[in-house]
């Protein structure tokens, strides 16, 4: 989670919390594409990182499919919480599919991510708040930035980023418990008032512009985490439900 020391700039400018007239708080760390971007060469290539699972001969009810590895992280002293999994993803599908489909596999991870950092053990140890305002909308900038391969600079312009002297206002003014006094379970902004922010204040639409697919049909999630490594070893053939059940062919 964010706090107020976030919003000063570093040594060479850069703003890593801020509020912004049309995405609201974002942490432009969480921003950042990299995670995406991980995501988006496996449903590109239709084939996982891992040599070993690309062998793998998977169907999802029948039909061609791979397995993707992709998940969230985060540390704490001794404990860290992490939603790194497999998925199982129909092979040939189009670009547009390809896109909605990754954009729910993100959004899946991001909110199990989130219910996990706010429950035992990693609470007790973490000063981190589930569901703080600005963790979705972040995360949701940092998807359609490497999809949309549009700069983090850019991103800031389009969503709108006030000056840092009224961030520090905005802060003071409305924030009285900070970001960890408020709950957002969306993907959507908490807005504030802002003497910065002229006019309506729209959701962007880079950041509306895909639909995330659900789950059942051209992507799963395992019932269990991963599959079972004597499986893979043995490159058994499997297909998966749409469960996400994974049964021997």
């Amino acid at each position: 989670m964010s706090g107020r020391s976030d919003i000063e700039p570093s040594s060479n400018g850069w703003r890593r919390l801020s509020y912004t007239c049309n995405c609201g708080w974002v942490d432009w760390g969480h921003a950042l594409p990299g995670s995406a971007l991980e995501l988006k060469r496996q449903t590109d290539n239709e084939q996982p990182t891992l040599s070993l699972l690309r062998k793998m001969d998977v169907t999802l009810e029948g039909e061609p499919a791979y397995i993707l590895v992709y998940g969230q992280a985060m540390g704490a002293g001794p404990i860290r919480v992490s939603t790194r999994r497999h998925w199982i993803v129909k092979k040939n599908l189009t670009k547009n599919q390809k896109m909605s489909v990754a954009l729910g596999i993100f959004l899946n991870a991001s909110f199990q991510f989130e219910r996990l950092q706010g429950a035992f053990p990693f609470s007790i140890v973490s000063s981190a708040s589930s569901f703080s305002p600005e963790d979705l909308v972040s995360n949701l900038v940092g998807f359609f930035s490497a999809y949309k391969s549009t700069p983090q600079n850019q991103m800031r312009k389009i969503c709108g980023e006030v000056s840092v002297a009224e961030c520090y206002r905005m802060w003071d003014e409305h924030l009285p418990n900070g970001l960890s006094g408020l709950r957002n379970r969306t993907p959507r902004p908490i807005l504030f008032p802002s003497k910065e922010c002229k006019g309506n204040n729209a959701f962007p639409s880079i950041l509306t512009s895909v639909k995330p697919m659900n789950a059942g049909v051209n992507w799963v999630r395992l019932k269990k985490r991963f599959i079972d490594g004597r499986i893979v070893n043995a490159r058994r053939p499997i297909n998966v439900t749409s469960q996400g059940v994974v049964k021997l062919r």
